[in-house]
């Protein structure tokens, strides 16, 4: 009877630790359908994961990039990542020279258009005629790679100006694609959008007699062929010329969406109308 009775307790306990570890190994399995790939855009490199991170800080961590507190990634790093599909651009702390007619200085920032730069450096803003460039840098000479040179142009008889050429690309935004990020020519990541509203208003802010019209493609574009966007008017004031997936482009417009993309552009197009506006 004690041998029948000591084979039940031992069989009792065999069953309960393996129930046990049932439940281990099912509390452990992490839920289905919750992986994600997330894009990071860390100045000319790209990596993509796949992971089942929930914060853009977790996402961080699982692809091994750390960011220190000078740096700025967009969105934060306390978005909750909810799409199958996330993009996460980091922006990188750098030092960068100046050279504004006689004034040259350099500043430590990550302020990646002419006129946020200008800020931090404490600087004037470029105006609607000024130019404004970057080139490459001497690590050496002075200890720099992104140098940013400003063009202040002078009042002058004005001039026609010539009308920008259109030419394809093949990495450009589609109505099909909705959104995008975009490596400009200097390496800096811009998450593209695209709207459909009358730019009748707004087309005046560069000048009062200024038309737009529908390219080829179904970008808006001004008189002069610049695309008419939307943007951060901190980072790129009214009138300024920017690089886009469509080619070069003018800002007329802002909107929301500039608070969690400062670098991004929103590009007016005639993709959802239809109607020539």
């Amino acid at each position: 009877m004690r041998r029948h009775i000591r084979s039940l307790i031992v069989a009792i306990v065999v069953t309960l630790l393996f129930v046990a570890g049932l439940l281990y190994v099912f509390m452990q399995a992490e839920p289905a359908g919750t992986k994600r790939l997330v894009t990071f855009y860390d100045r000319s490199k790209k990596t993509v994961i796949l992971t089942r991170a929930t914060t853009v800080q977790e996402a961080l961590r699982a692809a091994n990039i750390t960011v220190d507190s000078h740096d700025i990634v967009e969105p934060t790093q306390t978005t909750t990542l909810a799409a199958e599909y996330e993009d996460v651009i980091i922006y990188r702390s750098r030092l960068v020279a100046v050279i504004d007619g006689s004034i040259r200085q350099t500043v430590q920032t990550v302020a990646q258009s002419p006129n946020s730069i200008l800020n931090d450096a404490g600087l004037e803003p470029i105006g609607t005629k000024d130019k404004a460039a970057f080139k490459a840098g001497d690590l050496v000479a002075n200890g720099t790679s992104t140098v940013l040179v400003i063009e202040r142009v002078k009042e002058a008889p004005a001039q026609q100006p010539q009308r920008v050429a259109f030419a394809p690309r093949p990495n450009a935004l589609t109505a099909s694609k909705g959104a995008q990020v975009f490596v400009d020519s200097q390496g800096v990541a811009h998450r593209e959008t695209y709207y459909d509203l009358p730019m009748n208003r707004v087309i005046t802010s560069c000048g009062p007699s200024n038309t737009y019209s529908i390219r080829s493609d179904g970008a808006k574009i001004d008189q002069d062929g610049y695309v008419l966007v939307a943007a951060n008017l901190v980072s790129y004031p009214r009138c300024t010329v920017v690089e886009t997936s469509l080619g070069p482009a003018k800002v007329y417009d802002t909107g929301g969406f500039a608070v969690r993309h400062p670098y991004g552009f929103d590009l007016a197009t005639d993709w959802t109308n239809y109607n020539g506006q």
